[in-house]
């Protein structure tokens, strides 16, 4: 993993040597597994738009130096011109950044996705074959790369040791905090929402943000962008967990909707 990332990253750095940044890309925001591959996806192919997705750049360390300030926007965007060459530009990781970056970009809109958090822990932890119902606070023995130990540890955003369930909690409510403080700046959408209607969301997206519908994506909407999760009940999922995450995020969720509707 990490030489596969190394090469990646020097591809990244060279191709950064001769890409100019895009003074406003259009950002897709969001938790990880939160639909942001689906939306960022759809929305490239309905407007026919270059999108830069996952890049190595916006992975461990390189993210937590970012959030934690330790890195410049600047020297970040810099070292990632190739990323943000494109007109739309999508990594969960930046979402966590995205006060920083959109001061930086001040032409730039984005679209920030929100997820019920019961469902979106658990599909994060299905993601990596954890158990929704442990309290460890490091995950068992099963290899897990650098940048979602980072995630489970909350080493990148900074968060103090606790088990790996509150940690994602509180990543959720930070994510959910942030997308409130840049209600202005961005679009927030709900992941539900999107799920159940998606060309209509897609082409209103389209529309909200000035970008020509150009091709039909009607053949596209089922396509998976990402691994698609096992659909536990999250109360059977969690156990007592699911009251955990009920005391970090019930107020924030309920604020959105998701109160009951878990």
């Amino acid at each position: 993993m990490h030489f596969t990332l190394n090469k990646r990253i020097l591809r990244e750095r060279l191709l950064a040597m001769v890409s100019k940044a895009n003074p406003s890309p259009i950002f897709i925001f969001g938790n990880q597994k939160s639909g942001t591959s689906a939306v960022a996806g759809l929305l490239a192919e309905a407007t026919a738009l270059p999108l830069i997705a996952d890049f190595a750049g916006a992975q461990m360390p390189f993210i937590g130096d970012l959030i934690a300030g330790r890195t410049r926007v600047e020297t970040f965007v810099s070292r990632n011109a190739w990323a943000f060459s494109a007109p739309l530009v999508k990594d969960p990781g930046l979402s966590f950044a995205a006060p920083a970056l959109l001061q930086h970009f001040p032409e730039s809109r984005g679209i920030f996705l929100l997820r019920n958090p019961w469902q979106n822990i658990r599909s994060i932890l299905e993601r990596l074959d954890l158990r929704g119902d442990a309290k460890e606070i490091v995950p068992g023995a099963r290899r897990i790369n650098r940048t979602w130990q980072g995630i489970l540890t909350g080493t990148d955003l900074g968060l103090p040791p606790a088990p790996y369930v509150d940690i994602l909690a509180m990543r959720w409510l930070r994510a959910a905090q942030i997308a409130e403080q840049l209600s202005g700046r961005v679009i927030l959408m709900r992941y539900e929402d999107f799920n159940a209607g998606k060309r209509q969301t897609i082409e209103q997206l389209a529309r909200d943000l000035e970008l020509p519908v150009k091709n039909d994506i009607s053949q596209k909407l089922d396509h998976q962008f990402q691994p698609r999760g096992r659909g536990t009940d999250p109360r059977q999922f969690f156990g007592q967990n699911y009251a955990r995450i009920a005391t970090i995020c019930g107020a924030k969720a309920a604020q959105l909707g998701y109160e009951g509707r878990s």
